[in-house]
């Protein structure tokens, strides 16, 4: 068959869309991938789709990859679509399809809602040889308004089996305003990540999590098998498929492992993948972990490999907020004795550290956020911070919970916006004080000493910011009406 597939990430992730086109080429169809992917408006109106005319109307099937943030974009592609070329089945897999299947299924023909691996490659095969595909595992179907939701299969387990992620460019396109041809050039600008704003190749050594965060999609998984397995890619594929893809593409300066815990893996594993990595990539890398998993001996091992910076959940200085509202099974304490081992390591092997915290939530006191902003304040003067606002995502305990509560409306995919990171503007909701004015102020000022080499610390010292946390400042700017603080959110953005 031909399969048109789009990816809706305006970074141009590499999302297993890139894996399900290469599954889908290695069982003998031809497949090609539209990148909608910007920075600007989301928006894409029918004027702009219409370029892509003459690669749609010489396809079978359309297949989306789909985030809760990037729903929108999907309905306009689909609906664009079903009006243009009636009859052209439309597929969605993706977080979002995982998340909440009937709500993917009020707009596409069919879902994948749990790992395509196997049931994608069986969906398409049935659908190009006129069989009953309704049928397909992992898969959920809309039959004239009518749906169809099949069993689950185990999770995949054999990742060494799959084959590599699909960077064949010639197939390739991004629609910008105008379509073009996929170029090296593109993928390098479009994959300067924060925190270092350089080519930074994205890779995934696993899949599944050992947390069961309230706030996250992982938790579906949970609910359809009891847990989110882990399972790995072997060493040796591990190197060979990062040889083969940074062959091809040789501009990229840095390596992000992006497994939800990285330092999950035995102690061998990482010994071994040090060595072959050093040998064979030797490009300087991002893991994640968390501070249950992190183990100083797997840290070392890692540093002589090229490891640069380890990113560490904390998500908040509050242990009531981590466990009673995010149900992380991870003590605030321990996040700080993980930070104060990791320290030093910056002087000596000019390791980085970055750490997650999320703000603006309901369910935070004003003495929560104050303990957030201690945390903050607490933390060594070069260590990088990523500070998101709380999204509800559909599908996930927190967003039945503040949905029960009163906090949130019923999600609407047509309206849905979600702003993660304060990076991208500052929109406090729920926590409109005094307390989160201290976050973002300090947040403001840390950006600014690491990007412009300013060293506020000289002249602003810690002493202050205590005092600005003190209760007695508190109490004095609680008499000040919301509105104050939120003008003031708005100025430390």
């Amino acid at each position: 068959m031909k399969i048109i597939l789009f990816n809706l990430s305006r970074t141009m992730s590499s999302d297993g869309s890139r894996l399900i086109s290469a599954l889908l080429k290695r069982a003998g169809h031809t497949v090609k991938t539209i990148f909608l992917s910007r920075t600007a408006s989301s928006i894409y109106e029918a004027d702009e789709l219409r370029r892509l005319h003459h690669i749609l109307n010489d396809t079978d099937l359309v297949m989306i990859a789909v985030y809760s943030s990037y729903v929108t974009r999907a309905i306009l592609v689909t609906e664009f679509i079903h009006a243009e070329y009636p009859g052209l089945k439309v597929i969605w897999g993706g977080p979002h399809c995982i998340s909440v299947p009937e709500l993917s299924l009020r707009h596409a023909d069919g879902i994948c809602f749990s790992e395509g691996d196997k049931a994608v490659i069986d969906f398409v095969d049935k659908l190009d040889t006129n069989q009953d595909y309704t049928t397909t595992p992992n898969m959920a179907f809309n039959l004239n308004g009518s749906y169809v939701i099949n069993e689950a299969l185990p999770p995949f387990a054999d990742l060494d089996s799959l084959p590599y992620y699909d960077y064949d460019l010639e197939d390739q396109f991004l629609l910008d305003c105008d379509l073009s041809p996929m170029t090296k050039d593109i993928i390098r600008k479009r994959h300067a990540y924060y925190p270092y704003n350089k080519p930074t190749f994205f890779f995934l050594t696993s899949r599944g999590c050992p947390n069961r965060c309230s706030y996250c999609n992982n938790s579906r998984y949970i609910s359809l098998f009891g847990q989110n397995s882990l399972r790995y890619l072997s060493v040796d594929r591990i190197i060979n498929e990062l040889e083969h893809t940074l062959n091809h593409l040789d501009f990229f300066e840095l390596l992000f492992f992006g497994d939800d815990d990285f330092f999950t893996r035995p102690i061998k594993q990482i010994e071994d993948l040090a060595v072959k990595y050093k040998k064979k990539i030797d490009l300087p890398f991002i893991i994640t972990s968390s501070a249950n998993s992190y183990r100083k001996e797997k840290m070392e091992i890692l540093l002589d490999a090229g490891l640069k910076c380890i990113q560490m959940g904390v998500q908040s200085g509050s242990q009531r907020i981590v466990n009673d509202v995010f149900t992380r099974n991870v003590k605030v304490s321990k996040t700080r004795e993980a930070v104060r081992q990791i320290t030093p390591y910056h002087k000596t092997h000019d390791l980085d550290l970055l750490l997650d915290f999320i703000i603006d939530n309901p369910y935070e006191t004003r003495n929560d956020v104050i303990q957030t902003y201690d945390y903050l304040v607490d933390l060594p003067l070069h260590t990088m911070i990523n500070i998101f606002f709380l999204a509800f995502f559909p599908g996930t305990p927190l967003y039945d919970t503040a949905l029960k509560d009163g906090f949130i409306a019923p999600y609407q995919e047509e309206s849905s916006t979600f702003k993660f990171s304060t990076r991208d503007g500052i929109r406090v909701r729920y926590q409109q004080n005094y307390e989160m004015f201290l976050i973002l102020l300090v947040r403001q000022l840390r950006l600014r000493c690491l990007d412009h080499q300013s060293r506020w610390r000289k002249y602003i010292p810690q002493s202050v910011f205590r005092v600005l946390g003190s209760r007695p400042m508190r109490f004095l700017a609680s008499l000040f009406p919301e509105s104050f603080y939120e003008f003031l959110c708005k100025k430390v953005q």
